[in-house]
């Protein structure tokens, strides 16, 4: 088996630490030369020995020990400034010193190795492990969508049957309708497209939460601003509905402004079309999560037409609590109350990349 992993070095820096280096240690130790024996000097040598195994490979590491055996012999056996070895004692330092420096030469390479392996298996696992979140990503993605498809077929459906309705009765040369009765029909016709138009900007705006690339500015919000500005965006639908906002007087938050402000608003209008006034609005930090409210009594006369987790209203709030890293949740408490919920955890980061 092959273990250089020299790859990161150019000749002239290996040869520097092979030979250089032990020649440089042999003559820093020189000078106490009296004080050290061979053992000392060898077990620094061997250190050195260590570092180019673990950095470099085997094979230079063999050749360190081989320059640092032939210096001990050199500078620290008598006769001095000779190879020659008059001592059987020290002919098996040496050899000791060889085979201890060939073996950590090759276990070094060999935990190289295996670290290598190691990583490669690390990153094979990480990588199916991706594939296996995109893939189950895709199946949600397309639950989500016919989901959707299907909300978006019912919630277009009466609107559509009924602007076909009433224009075919204008339309009509054999009907022969009253003034009164015109008029009936063409308000028909405005609601109808105006319930249409709605349904539309909800489409655009789960539209913009779902961009495969958004990228999320968070950013340290006023919540009375987020608010006044989610009222703002259903203004003609709550302008006389009654209101109580439940804020701190200095309520900040860390949340992308213009994804908070199109969940608190279709919160809102969902609890003013299918509950009953008035609609409270609350937000506090509980847990390191930040917790946006909504919620009012449930209307008895259609309480079975309150959104239940497929319309585009809830399919945009848990669009934006994703992003946010937080959930959505709707629930009623004894058939009473309906509260909408935004949860997600207090952050300082400003901002964060999404990637669907």
């Amino acid at each position: 088996m092959k273990l250089t992993h020299a790859r990161h070095f150019a000749l002239w820096q290996l040869v520097l630490l092979a030979l250089a280096v032990p020649v440089a240690i042999a003559l820093l130790l020189l000078p106490g030369r009296a004080l050290l024996t061979t053992t000392d000097v060898a077990m620094l040598q061997l250190l050195w020995v260590t570092w180019v195994a673990q950095q470099v490979g085997q094979r230079w590491a063999i050749i360190t020990t081989v320059s640092s055996v032939l210096l001990l012999d050199w500078f620290f056996v008598e006769p001095y400034n000779t190879l020659y070895i008059n001592h059987i004692d020290y002919l098996i330092t040496f050899i000791v010193m060889l085979l201890l420096g060939s073996f950590i030469g090759r276990l070094s390479g060999r935990l190289r190795v295996e670290l290598a392996r190691a990583k490669k298996n690390m990153r094979k696992r990480q990588l199916l492990a991706s594939k296996n979140r995109q893939a189950r990503f895709q199946v949600e993605l397309e639950h989500s969508r016919a989901m959707l498809l299907r909300s978006i077929s019912h919630d277009l459906r009466t609107p559509l049957a009924t602007i076909m309705g009433a224009s075919s009765m204008l339309a009509d040369s054999e009907l022969t309708l009253s003034s009164e009765e015109i008029r009936e029909q063409a308000a028909n016709i405005y609601r109808q497209s105006s319930l249409l138009s709605e349904h539309f900007d909800k489409v655009m705006e789960l539209s913009r939460v779902q961009q495969p690339q958004h990228t999320l500015a968070r950013t340290e919000l006023d919540v009375a601003d987020v608010v006044s500005a989610a009222i703002s965006r259903r203004a003609q639908l709550l302008t006389n509905q009654a209101l109580q906002i439940h804020l701190n007087s200095h309520a900040r938050c860390m949340a992308d402004s213009t994804l908070l402000e199109i969940a608190l608003a279709n919160m809102l209008e969902n609890a003013v079309r299918h509950g009953a006034a008035p609609v409270t609005v609350s937000f506090n930090l509980d847990n390191g999560d930040y917790l946006l409210r909504v919620s009012n009594a449930v209307a008895s006369q259609n309480t079975a037409q309150r959104d239940s987790g497929t319309g585009l209203g809830t399919a945009i709030c848990k669009a934006v609590m994703q992003l946010h890293a937080g959930q959505f949740s709707l629930h009623s408490s004894d058939n009473q109350t309906m509260l909408a919920q935004l949860r997600w955890p207090a952050t300082t980061d400003n901002t964060e990349q999404h990637g669907g």
